[in-house]
């Protein structure tokens, strides 16, 4: 085996090390629908929302998304296994009008939207970039959705389930990333996001202070400190701000309180990103520590007025 081949390999094992998620690319051109299983999706940008997903360069579905501009990202749910197989087999995945084995409809550009999908995106092209034997395609989200249940996922050359555990955290930020994209497309002002945040925010820091176990509070701990490190540099800083809110609502206990304080992820980005510096940081993590005593006290009153006062300090910070 000569050296080359060698790497190869070996980049294939680590690669397939990395749990994905599975998904379809579909696109409609002239009467026809296309699409080809995919694993290499990703959420690219928040401003404009951009995804993106990797195609080898030979795949004859590129031809038809440049040729029709539009395609949809799908991503499935464990039940759809056989979804997955039918776009993964060659010649299976081009169609007059409708697909034989896997039921569809359109939403914004017609592009085919998988029925029953865990999520879907569905998008304009933005950008085709080579990337050396794929192509990196990018896609601008003009509508995007999903319904319930747990993600089909890829890992060592096979398919794999969640733990329950897993397969609950899982179901709440699927949800609350839906809504998440719904809010942001929506257009939410500074002024509703704050409102929300004081309606849900703290109460998530007053449950979590009754119900995280020693382990989550020590992550959250963990959280905290990695963001201390960051406060001069807000692209690595507010990542991880962001999570220490959201984090919160998971460890409230409460699904319907964790996917509220979720939802609110991407319109506190947009919203909070541009205004992020070094001092404002500074008094987050300062704040966010005195949060995280309470939890740790499980002082709930504490938690929860800690909570409210700085969104407090943070509102008078915000151009409403």
């Amino acid at each position: 085996m000569t050296s080359d081949q060698q790497r190869i390999d070996s980049f294939r094992q680590a690669a397939g090390r990395f749990a994905s998620g599975v998904t379809v690319v579909t696109t409609a051109l002239d009467g026809h629908l296309y699409g080809i299983t995919a694993t290499s999706f990703v959420s690219l940008s928040l401003n404009p929302l951009l995804v993106t997903v990797s195609i080898n360069s030979h795949s004859p579905i590129l031809d038809e998304i440049r040729a029709s501009g539009v395609f949809a990202i799908n991503v499935l749910g464990r039940h759809q296994q056989d979804v997955s197989a039918c776009f993964a087999r060659r010649g299976r995945g081009r169609s007059k009008e409708r697909f034989d084995e896997v039921e569809t409809h359109s939403e914004a550009t017609g592009a085919p939207v998988v029925t029953g999908a865990l999520s879907w995106f569905d998008c304009t092209v933005h950008t085709m970039l080579s990337g050396g034997d794929h192509i990196i395609l990018v896609g601008e989200v003009v509508s995007a959705g999903g319904g319930t249940g747990q993600p089909l996922l890829y890992w060592s050359g096979e398919y794999r389930e969640l733990s329950t555990a897993e397969e609950a955290e899982a179901d709440i930020g699927r949800i609350a990333d839906s809504l998440s994209i719904q809010l942001h497309l929506h257009g939410m002002r500074a002024e509703q996001l704050l409102e929300a945040q004081h309606a849900v925010e703290p109460a998530a820091a007053a449950l979590a202070a009754r119900a995280a176990s020693d382990d989550q509070v020590a992550q959250l701990r963990d959280l905290v400190e990695e963001s201390e490190k960051h406060v001069h540099d807000a692209s690595r800083y507010n990542p991880l701000s962001l999570e220490f809110h959201a984090r919160l609502g998971l460890l409230s206990g409460n699904p319907a309180i964790a996917a509220s304080v979720g939802a609110l992820n991407r319109p506190r980005e947009s919203v909070y990103a541009v205004h992020t510096n070094a001092e404002r940081a500074t008094r987050a993590v300062e704040a966010h520590r005195r949060i995280l005593q309470a939890i740790e006290d499980r002082d709930e009153d504490a938690a929860r007025r800690l909570m409210t006062e700085h969104l407090g300090v943070v509102a008078q910070g915000m151009p409403c």
